[in-house]
């Protein structure tokens, strides 16, 4: 799940009941049973709070910061009580400022409030304003909150693929050099722009970052998806195979994406039984995932990801039929991680057509995704799609 970080407050002194709220607060999460009860109990926490200090600025920007970890774009349709979610968080941060007008970091927890609602370019807005104040975030808050913003300006641009995502990972990382969500999306950036040796060199520390972690997220294991096609860039494909079967013992789902990599890896090295044996593994995941659909990785997804095993495996047609699927059921306006599904699943058509021979209904599927990912500016995806035209 691609989120923006929020900033955190520190403890107040003498605030015993707001700062068991924040402890509340870091043990949540809203992807377990166990952290949606600790997030919930950080909003009570903060709601007596803030009816016993009406005055109190804290408290109501982490209460907003907790009502907002329930929201995401990926859920949409929201349902009523997400919408509701939304408004009060947004009325949260505007009282902090009213209360407060150098709370600078309330500007950027506006913005990570768009943002997982969906709307991207209401949420550089909002980052735009807190960084106009740095330098003071950086005194009051520290270089972490300051590369918190960063991060989170650039994966709203990361959203739609542009390619000022990279230019604020990098002050992200220059402020924080040791967070493990810069590093994952840093090196995909320098991936889709098609700066392997620094994507290359990123991938690592990000690996090394998960392997650190005592708590890892539910998506910490797609680090070792990206440092595995810097692996197959660089030919090294016996550390690819190694690195992707440590990220299959961590993920919290069998995960076709590394199966299919898997026997990628194994293709290149001429292994075909191998390579064939995890192939059909990868489909046989993806099967699943579509009778029985896992939040992390929507069905449209599998479409896709079912399509490009069974054109790694040569069934060029019923390839084609699940990128069909795909471009039918994803979400016009939505990304998911770092891939615009209707752009891409027009795009592996194309590169089906292309090796069925197909030279002109692939141009013309070429061209249509690539008139998507412009009326998207989705600037990464016209990259890729214009190597095929």
């Amino acid at each position: 799940m691609c989120i923006p970080i929020s900033v955190v407050t520190k403890e107040a002194e003498g605030e015993n009941l707001y700062n068991q709220g924040l402890s509340y607060y870091k043990e949540g999460s809203a992807f377990t049973p166990e952290g949606i009860d600790s997030l919930k109990k950080a909003i009570a926490i903060f709601n007596k709070v803030i009816d016993a200090n009406h005055g109190f600025p804290d408290a109501y920007y982490m209460r907003g910061i907790a009502s907002i970890q329930f929201l995401h774009f990926y859920s949409r349709p929201f349902n009523e009580e997400q919408e509701r979610l939304f408004r009060e968080a947004l009325k949260d941060f505007e009282k902090v400022l009213q209360l407060d007008k150098d709370f600078y970091i309330a500007y950027a927890a506006m913005g990570n409030t768009y943002d997982r609602y969906g709307d991207f370019d209401e949420a550089v807005k909002y980052y735009d304003k807190a960084l106009e104040k740095a330098d003071e975030i950086k005194e009051k808050w520290g270089e972490d909150a300051l590369a918190a913003i960063y991060f989170s300006r650039g994966r709203a641009y990361h959203r739609t693929l542009k390619h000022r995502s990279v230019q604020d990972y990098e002050k992200a990382y220059e402020y924080n050099p040791h967070s493990d969500s810069v590093l994952m999306h840093i090196s995909t950036a320098y991936l889709q722009a098609g700066r392997w040796e620094e994507a290359y060199d990123m991938a690592k520390k990000s690996v090394k970052a998960i392997e650190e972690k005592e708590r890892k997220a539910l998506w910490d294991y797609r680090a070792y998806l990206t440092i595995a096609k810097c692996h197959i860039k660089f030919k090294n494909y016996n550390e690819c195979v190694e690195d992707l079967r440590r990220g299959l013992e961590i993920a919290p789902f069998k995960d076709p994406d590394i199966l299919l990599s898997i026997g990628k890896a194994y293709k290149l090295m001429g292994n075909m039984e191998k390579a064939v044996e995890y192939f059909n593994e990868a489909i046989k995941a993806c099967d699943e995932l579509i009778k029985h659909p896992n939040p992390l990785k929507p069905v449209y997804t599998v479409y896709n990801t079912r399509g490009l095993v069974l054109m790694e495996m040569g069934d060029y047609k019923k390839a084609i039929e699940d990128f069909e699927r795909t471009v039918e059921i994803a979400p016009e306006n939505y990304p998911h991680a770092h891939t615009h599904y209707k752009t891409d699943g027009l795009k592996n058509q194309g590169i089906a057509y292309t090796k069925m021979g197909d030279k002109d209904k692939a141009q013309e599927l070429f061209a249509e995704a690539l008139n998507k990912a412009e009326r998207h500016g989705l600037e990464f995806a016209k990259d890729e799609i214009k190597e095929w035209i």
